[in-house]
């Protein structure tokens, strides 16, 4: 009776033994060397394959070999080798490709060590794990691509990339801020602006840093940047950093080359300013018009409303006309004058007395009989000047005294 209940134990204890394999994620089994014949396994070897029991039973290893890469077969009968001489608690480790349940290619990291030797002591059995590492393997592949990338980009990036931490040290730093500084590649890690830039251009750069932190937005700006041919111009767009394992407080930027936008900038601003004065100069030509219509005489014909600055520069035509053509008589035709106030009254008078003083004679014509009301109500002084009632009479005028 007791042998009966200790046997059905043991039956218990070894079904969920049994069931505790079967569970497991990791493939697991037993191999003899000699015979090469696969003695025990638990069923996730089944399920990564795509092998079913009877194949396994009747075929074994055999069956797993058809599944094994081609490639791989002299690695794994070198480490076969290998486990014929090893030691107990060895462990051969090392990877293999097969072809899995769905017909792809699978990679298994594989662990295996002696299980049960012959009398003479060598390796009979021999104990494999192995688990499905695929997608970690492509993981690791597609961060190593994504590494290299990034690595490439830094290099060949034409901009300035550089990320720091809370204290303002690098973190990651692309090749043209190396070549920037004239530091060598890598160098740049784990220091801070202050070992690159004169003091006031660090804590510059230090004090937006700062500013994006606190507000926790990109922040641009215009930065000048020290630089053995002379000083650069860069648009930086500073702003926070953050995500997995990236130190809290981080800052990163971009910063683009600007200095000869700035530069090309200045040069269409002086151009521009030069256009502007000749347009100005233009313009006061066409608003006092000189004209000499014979030997010594000067025709101005003036127009619509007057300001002082207007009126000086109609004297400074008239006196640099009058130098110019050795003028003896100028008549200002006041014609298409709108009104006569004090301002336009003592501008005339200037002109005949200023032009008077270079040996020539002011005739003004065109005077309209409001205009010459309002001249005699101003109590202008017009001695000195010859007027005329038209432009024709005081051409008729100049020409009878030449």
């Amino acid at each position: 009776m007791k042998e009966t209940t200790a046997k059905e134990q043991q039956d218990v204890l070894g079904a969920r033994a049994r069931r505790m394999l079967d569970a497991a994620p990791t493939i697991l089994c037993v191999v003899g060397l000699d015979e090469r014949r696969l003695i025990e396994h638990n069923a996730a070897l089944a399920r990564s394959l795509g092998c079913t029991e009877e194949e396994l039973s009747t075929r074994g290893v055999e069956a797993l070999s058809d599944r094994i890469h081609p490639g791989d077969m002299a690695g794994l009968a070198a480490s076969a080798e290998r486990l014929k001489g090893a030691r107990d608690g060895e462990v051969i480790e090392g990877e293999l490709r097969a072809r899995g349940r769905e017909g792809d290619e699978r990679i298994f990291a594989v662990r295996a060590e002696v299980f049960a030797r012959s009398e003479d002591g060598s390796a009979r059995e021999i104990f494999l794990s192995a688990e499905d590492v695929t997608e970690r393997k492509r993981r690791e592949q597609r961060l190593h691509r994504s590494e290299a990338l990034l690595a490439t980009f830094c290099d060949h990036a034409p901009v300035l990339l550089y990320a720091k931490d809370r204290e303002g040290a690098f973190l990651l730093v692309s090749r043209s801020v190396e070549e920037l500084v004239g530091a060598t590649p890598g160098s740049m890690l784990g220091k801070t602006d202050s070992d690159f830039f004169p003091s006031e251009v660090a804590s510059i750069y230090n004090d937006v840093d700062d500013l994006v932190r606190r507000n926790g937005a990109p922040f641009e700006a215009e930065d000048p940047v020290p630089h053995a041919q002379g000083e650069k111009t860069f648009y930086s767009i500073k702003f926070p950093l953050r995500g997995e394992g990236i130190p809290e407080g981080s800052v990163a930027g971009i910063s683009v080359d600007i200095t000869r936008v700035k530069a090309a900038e200045r040069e269409r601003e002086a151009a521009r300013d030069e256009l502007i004065a000749a347009q100005q100069d233009t313009i006061r030509e066409l608003v006092t018009p000189l004209l000499p219509i014979a030997e010594g005489v000067l025709v101005m014909p003036l127009i619509g409303f007057f300001d002082s600055a207007r009126a000086s520069r109609i004297i400074e035509t008239l006196l640099q006309g009058v130098a110019r053509h050795s003028a003896r008589i100028a008549i200002i035709d006041i014609t298409g004058v709108k009104a006569v106030d004090v301002q336009v009254a003592e501008m005339l008078v200037h002109a005949a007395r200023a032009v008077g003083l270079l040996g020539a004679q002011v005739v003004l014509t065109g005077i309209q009989p409001a205009i010459a009301q309002t001249l005699i109500e101003l109590d202008v002084d017009l001695r000195g000047l010859v007027t005329a009632g038209t432009l024709r009479s005081g051409i008729a005028h100049a020409l009878k005294r030449t």
